[in-house]
């Protein structure tokens, strides 16, 4: 029965994408070979990829999607294709998404979603120059889409290039009014410019539009913070972090704030957090251990400052951080070593 073959086909693809080192492009192979032998119409694949969807299972509704790229034919294979990208970029699984962008465009080159796409892509890896050229390339096929004017505006700011920056998210704005992540960017730019009240403006109206949009409430939340207002900023990090908690940045920018005004046992758990996100970052190692060391967890301090020694040898930072904790554990020689270390460090750099 169709149903029995739906069923084994969830089934088997949920335990193939959760193993370690999950190939896609087998699960996928699967997938397609499933498919013909049970004669599984492209409605069901279809809908399955909806429910994976909804139940924000984004691996498994990949290998769906692409599947049924590699089974259609004409624009719903190129309608398949996207999503596959768009969810591919998603996962982070940039390689993937390059090239599900790059097969749309190679049957059709003025797909202005795919240049944008794969614009997006490319900006995520600091190919900017490539970036931008794929963005100017959408919108000399089509000047009026948002998502792309976005995508372009934010890679502007990136750029430094203030002036073209504002005038892109100007457009973006008379184009649709609602639209989340155009005043979200136009909000940072502002507030970079010092232009407070507008950029107060454009972040207040993000979150009247989406309540739970994670960069407009991180970004509100730093705004906030240097305005000299913690307990404001507090609630929009937690929002944030209640939307999100796989973002290392509120995890680390909440932190620095609990720490700011003695709240040191939260300041800890967010550090631990962001840290399990982003373990080879060197320098939230060492702004850790300087928090431990600071309220005498000295032990604790020792472990982040070798841990960021063992990332970076030469991470001056670190080096003085550490001589510092060994000269008040009264470790005289080893904090002397540390200290030449250090110095030759500055001096390399």
């Amino acid at each position: 029965m169709e149903i029995d073959a739906v069923d084994e086909l969830v089934f088997r693809v949920i335990e193939q994408v959760a193993a370690d080192n999950c190939d896609f492009d087998k699960v996928i192979e699967f997938v397609v070979s499933f498919s013909d032998e049970h004669l599984l119409s492209q409605e069901i694949l279809l809908k399955l990829s909806s429910i994976f969807n909804k139940d924000a299972m984004y691996r498994e509704k990949y290998v769906i999607i692409r599947a049924c790229a590699l089974l259609f034919s004409g624009k719903a294979r190129e309608d398949a294709l996207m999503e596959a990208g768009k969810t591919a970029f998603l996962l982070g699984l940039d390689d993937l998404a390059v090239r599900e962008f790059k097969e749309i465009l190679q049957q059709n080159s003025q797909n202005v979603e795919a240049l944008c796409g794969y614009g997006a892509v490319l900006a995520t890896e600091g190919k900017n120059e490539a970036a931008r050229a794929q963005y100017e390339r959408a919108l000399e096929f089509n000047p009026f889409h948002v998502d792309t004017l976005c995508n372009y505006g934010c890679l502007l700011y990136r750029l430094n290039k203030m002036d073209e920056a504002e005038e892109v998210y100007s457009r973006a704005l008379i184009l649709d009014e609602m639209n989340v992540s155009a005043h979200c960017g136009y909000g940072i730019l502002l507030s970079k410019r010092g232009q407070k009240n507008k950029a107060s403006y454009h972040y207040t109206r993000a979150l009247e539009l989406d309540p739970g949009h994670v960069e407009s409430n991180f970004r509100y939340a730093r705004f906030l913070e240097e305005k000299g207002e913690p307990l404001d900023a507090e609630k929009h990090y937690i929002v944030a972090l209640k939307a999100d908690p796989d973002d290392s940045r509120p995890h680390l920018f909440y932190a620095r704030l609990l720490a700011e005004h003695g709240f040191i046992h939260g300041a800890r758990v967010h550090f631990r957090c962001a840290l399990k996100l982003i373990p080879e970052d060197v320098e939230v190692h060492c702004e850790y251990a300087r928090l431990l060391a600071r309220f005498g967890h000295r032990h604790e301090a020792e472990v982040q400052y070798k841990k960021a020694l063992e990332l970076d040898p030469r991470h001056f930072g670190t080096l003085n951080g550490y001589a510092e904790l060994l000269k008040e554990k009264g470790q005289y020689a080893a904090a002397e070593e540390i200290y030449r270390q250090a110095e030759f460090s500055k001096r390399s750099a």
